[in-house]
């Protein structure tokens, strides 16, 4: 059974026209179109389904996986079985989804596999054609009661959590969706919801009514024929979103690739930016969904191939000399060094290390160490603690603790009046 990399590896469609129609660049003049005149045109899937077809309420539903954490995909205008929309599916029922893909365009001259727009149909010469479908058949008014009967037939089958995943035309259905049914999270590859303007709507005002966080991944650059900047950081979409999800959502452009290239890229050379190009940026398009999803806890790191995060570190709170105590451990501090004397030829010394607030003895057992607390010096101590030698405190460096120059002087003078370790305690 062919894998998202052999199908990757396999799949190609006809080299795309020329389109005769220069790209508009503003919000208001792309949301003329669904699609810009270069987008990727049909692919023919070429993958063994994993998966089976079923029905709710009327709906077919292609669906593959289980488990309690489900996938709701709307696919581009080629439908449900075009290009690589099932071979994605069963990639990431592999790595730990309920993936349900929906049947939802009605077939305009036969559709593909009964979907959506027919194999033969030319995006760049039938542009005009796209305007009557979306305002009448392929409406979201239509179309989203369609993707709800699925989502209705996930619950029934023990869906607890359910993320949305839209190709191209998927975005602006699912945006509407994501108005009423409470995603986790959302994500779309080279996204369409500009489509709303074209039917005389608010493409920023849906993104508003979202329940939940969205991740854009448009193509192309916004200025010469890629998807619209609406998507970018600074987009009026994504900054809706930001709103009401601050830093939940995250946008990333695929400047170099066509719209359509996770689901219908060619693997081809093309003109337009395909072959080997086309293969690496889909890949890396769906792992950065997957750690979207996995960010969102749809996915488990481990299960969905992905790496550990990266550890963040929290920065150090510094502490003051005064405050240091005979229990005193996971020292962290900013001092300037007073002296610092070998005490034990080449094995030992004792630097008096302070700040505004006093000086304390540090115990050296590193000639690194004592180099660092010449008299003037600026040093970092971090996780520190006081060991008691005779009854006064002194500070030592063990192997879990660190000394080192500071990045920049330490401010002020030591209190030197104030020598914490010349204080006597009783211990018990």
């Amino acid at each position: 059974q062919a894998s998202l990399a052999e199908a990757l590896a396999r799949q190609a469609h006809p080299r795309n026209r020329t389109s005769p129609f220069p790209h508009l660049s503003s919000l208001s003049k792309q949301t003329m179109s669904c699609c810009p005149p270069n987008a990727a045109g049909y692919l023919a899937a070429d993958h063994t389904d994993e998966g089976t077809v079923r029905s709710i309420d009327g709906v077919s539903f292609y669906q593959v996986g289980s488990g309690a954490n489900g996938l709701l995909v709307c696919p581009d205008v080629w439908g449900w079985n075009g290009g690589r929309t099932r071979a994605i599916a069963d990639d990431l029922a592999k790595k730990g989804l309920s993936v349900w893909v929906a049947k939802i365009l009605p077939p305009f001259e036969g559709g593909t596999d009964g979907d959506g727009l027919p194999p033969s149909f030319n995006i760049a010469e039938r542009m005009a054609e796209f305007g009557p479908l979306l305002g009448g058949d392929w409406a979201q008014a239509k179309t989203v009661p369609k993707l709800l009967a699925v989502v209705k037939a996930m619950k029934s089958a023990g869906v607890k959590r359910m993320c949305f995943l839209g190709f191209c035309y998927g975005a602006w259905a699912g945006m509407h969706l994501a108005n009423q049914v409470d995603f986790v999270c959302c994500a779309s590859p080279h996204p369409s919801l500009h489509i709303e303007g074209m039917v005389g709507g608010d493409p920023v005002a849906v993104a508003k009514g979202s329940k939940a966080p969205w991740a854009f991944f448009p193509a192309g650059k916004a200025d010469d024929g890629g998807d619209p900047d609406m998507y970018d950081a600074e987009g009026a979409a994504f900054k809706a979103l930001e709103e009401k999800f601050p830093g939940k959502n995250v946008t990333k452009r695929f400047a170099n690739v066509q719209h359509g290239f996770v689901s219908r890229g060619s693997i081809k050379e093309n003109p337009a930016g395909s072959g080997e190009e086309v293969s690496k940026a889909v890949q890396e398009c769906v792992t950065d969904i997957c750690e979207f999803f996995a960010k969102m806890r749809m996915l488990r790191r481990d299960k969905a191939g992905l790496p550990p995060p990266p550890i963040k570190l929290r920065p150090a709170k510094f502490g003051k000399v005064a405050k240091i105590n005979p229990e005193s451990r996971g020292l962290n501090l900013m001092l300037k060094a007073v002296k610092c004397e070998e005490t034990e030829p080449g094995k030992t010394w004792e630097a008096v290390l302070g700040d505004d607030t006093g000086v304390v003895t540090f115990s050296l057992k590193s000639k690194d160490h004592a180099d660092a607390c010449k008299a003037g010096s600026s040093v970092r101590v971090q996780n520190a603690r006081v060991l008691m030698i005779k009854g006064y405190i002194r500070v030592i460096i063990d192997k879990w603790a660190v000394l080192k120059p500071a990045d920049a002087p330490v401010d002020g003078e030591p209190k030197t009046d104030k020598d914490i370790s010349a204080v006597e305690y009783e211990l018990a």
